[in-house]
């Protein structure tokens, strides 16, 4: 990378775009252009924040040198100052990805005591107008029951502004909330998603746990977008920091799939924790279905049928410990602790876990009679339990020694965090945290600190995020978890919505599937496709029936898990009308190699519709043979890639039925 500087400029010229920095009328701004349109034009706002509710004025910018790292990484170091505050961020930079990413600290070096009070996460600025704002919802069990929707939101001159709220909320949160991610691209609107729109545009990430809003709005000429940190108030005493959330954008050609393709690559190389094994993601059991009476006897069982049906991984879910907020084994239940189910999982060459609910607590815990004061309320917020702060200094270090010494006593390798929001919020004025400050200071300072200590403490443990359902869907947590809840334990059709929506802006292994509904291939095939296959049931009660369906929705799983992982997602057919929960018509999902040798086509019908229905892939070579197979039509042929896009395959499907379609590129034509 080459830097050119002037008085007021720098300009950094990179592989995939140009970026100029501009410190003019006491701001920071930057912009992008692509000679080769990989990335739309746009301008950048840096280091807009506010003290005490007044826009910080930077009277200074300096740009250092870029850094060239082994990693094939470029950074760039920025300093900027304004009356004793010293603003330090890094941009990034990636050889292989048209992407910047930045973050920092906000430093005050001066005698006064400020409050922030207003942080822009991103603030971008488009020279055109109109633009469109593509998002996924988040879960809610009562917003709507049509989950992970997908929406192409209108920046249209003289409208009112669009306001999207992202980052961690309840999952009784009866609104909207998004995934912290979004993709823009100037018109048409897409209206059949057989046919999508192409165009060059812009994908944004938000590095931010706690509740972030964007607000986006358009004049004739202009599109602006931000991202601001909800109700701020972080007390920025002399020689003390603050930390600016992280953000990355890039640049993509062609459609929402592109976009969501363009951000996953990325994130897989740059932001997520690297993959637990070349497998994965797993084949899992998790005892939710056994109720909280479980015991080891029961479960050893269970373990053992686990190992006959080639699950690989162990998980026990509530009621394992003596309360929450208590995270010993409960001796009446598991007089030896959870250590001999540890043990009987990796003899037959499993991982074992357990479910902690890490921010709830029972009012008979013995930390919440020790220290009342931790908790932020005793009312029932999850089976009982109240909520704990991690704001609060001491009682994060608490947690964080409790999970240390389960995971080394018990022999723990994998860890379903779940409750009620993660991010929570506390009026507590004797806490660590300022007051009013706690959706800050709860994320930043709290449950960012916790996970991240326990993800480089124990690398071998792989954490799933989950709170009652996919409330938490931003790119901190993808930089903290391995996988992610999408819908919660709920049944098939929503479980293929989430899949569906949370595919755009996440990589598939973070759209974990609980499943809950009795296996049958039906129930079955609609959870393949995506991160880990969570058995939620009774297994030692399947039938032969049963049992063998499972086996082979195993085998196929594994099939396809790494193709589906690292190959592009093309959405099809969206499951939209989630009705009486089992939902209606046909959808379909795509993976597809790069470049494009394979691809695995899942198609559903649920109730209602038509028998049989043409299924366009797309993503093929143009020019290529395929050999087309249904796993089970038992047939096979043989066409051109561009006929198979331009007049489809047809599918014929009962009423709650599932077909595979495999396609896998030929040399020539038998």
């Amino acid at each position: 990378m080459q830097i050119t500087r002037t008085d007021t400029t720098a300009i950094l010229l990179h592989t995939h775009f140009t970026l100029t920095l501009i410190h003019a009328h006491q701001q920071l701004r930057y912009v992008m252009q692509s000679p080769t349109a990989a990335i739309a034009l746009c301008e950048g706002v840096l280091g807009d924040i506010q003290c005490n509710h007044r826009a910080i004025k930077w009277q200074t910018l300096t740009v250092a040198d870029p850094v060239a790292h082994p990693d094939g990484t470029t950074t760039v170091a920025i300093v900027a100052d304004a009356d004793g505050l010293q603003l330090q961020l890094v941009m990034q930079f990636y050889a292989e990805h048209a992407m910047m990413r930045t973050w920092g600290t906000l430093h005050n070096l001066g005698t006064q005591s400020w409050t922030v009070t207003d942080c822009a996460i991103v603030h971008l600025i488009f020279p055109l107008a109109p633009l469109y704002l593509f998002h996924v919802d988040q879960f809610s069990w009562v917003y709507r029951r049509d989950f992970f929707s997908q929406h192409q939101s209108q920046i249209w001159p003289g409208r009112t502004p669009i306001e999207i709220r992202m980052g961690s909320y309840p999952s009784h949160y009866d609104g909207a909330t998004s995934c912290g991610w979004f993709a823009m691209r100037p018109p048409p609107h897409d209206t059949n998603p057989q046919s999508p729109n192409q165009g060059s545009g812009v994908v944004c990430g938000i590095e931010f746990n706690g509740k972030s809003r964007v607000h986006a709005w358009a004049t004739p000429t202009t599109t602006t977008v931000r991202n601001s940190i909800d109700t701020l108030a972080h007390q920025l005493a002399p020689n003390s920091v603050f930390e600016v959330p992280g953000m990355f954008i890039g640049g993509y050609t062609g459609d929402w799939d592109e976009a969501g393709y363009v951000t996953q690559r990325f994130a897989e190389a740059h932001i997520h924790p690297a993959l637990p094994d070349k497998h994965y993601p797993w084949v899992q059991y998790n005892s939710w279905k056994y109720g909280q009476e479980i015991n080891e006897a029961q479960q050893l069982a269970v373990i053992d049928t686990c190992h006959e049906l080639g699950i690989e991984v162990v998980v026990i879910d509530l009621g394992w410990a003596r309360t929450i907020g208590d995270w010993y084994a409960n001796s009446t239940k598991f007089p030896r602790g959870l250590a001999p189910l540890a043990a009987r999982a990796k003899q037959h060459g499993m991982r074992f876990g357990v479910h902690i609910a890490m921010a709830q607590c029972a009012s008979d815990a013995p930390i919440a009679q020790e220290h009342p004061d931790w908790l932020i309320h005793t009312y029932d917020d999850y089976f009982g339990a109240g909520i704990l702060c991690f704001g609060h200094q001491p009682c994060r270090d608490w947690i964080i020694a409790q999970i240390s010494r389960l995971i080394e006593t018990e022999g723990i390798d994998y860890i379903i965090q779940d409750g009620e929001d993660m991010v929570k919020y506390c009026p507590r004025t004797d806490h660590s945290h300022a007051p009013g400050d706690s959706n800050y200071a709860n994320s930043q300072y709290g449950l960012d600190i916790v996970i991240g200590t326990i993800l480089a403490k124990y690398p071998h443990v792989v954490l799933e995020n989950c709170e009652d359902g996919g409330m938490m869907m931003t790119y901190k947590m993808a930089q903290l978890y391995h996988t992610s809840i999408t819908v919660d334990n709920i049944a098939t059709y929503a479980t293929r919505q989430g899949i569906y929506g949370a595919s755009y802006p996440f990589s598939p292994r973070y759209s974990v599937r609980y499943m809950q509904d009795d296996p049958t291939p039906y129930t079955l095939r609609s959870a393949i496709f995506g991160g880990p296959l969570i058995f939620m049931q009774l297994i030692t009660d399947w039938n032969a029936e049963q049992r063998l369906d499972a086996v082979r929705a195993i085998n196929e799983y594994k099939r396809y898990r790494t193709l589906i992982r690292d190959g592009k997602v093309i959405h099809l057919l969206p499951p939209r009308a989630n009705v009486n929960n089992q939902g209606w018509g046909w959808d379909a999902i795509q993976s597809v190699s790069v470049p494009a040798h394979q691809s695995v086509v899942m198609v559903y019908r649920a109730m209602g519709d038509t028998p049989s229905r043409i299924i366009y892939p797309r993503g093929l070579h143009s020019d290529a043979w395929y050999l087309i197979e249904c796993e089970d039509a038992q047939q096979q042929w043989q066409r051109r890639g561009s006929d198979i896009m331009r007049y489809g395959v047809s599918v014929a499907l009962p009423e709650f039925g599932a077909e595979i379609l495999r396609l896998d590129r030929i040399e020539s034509r038998d």
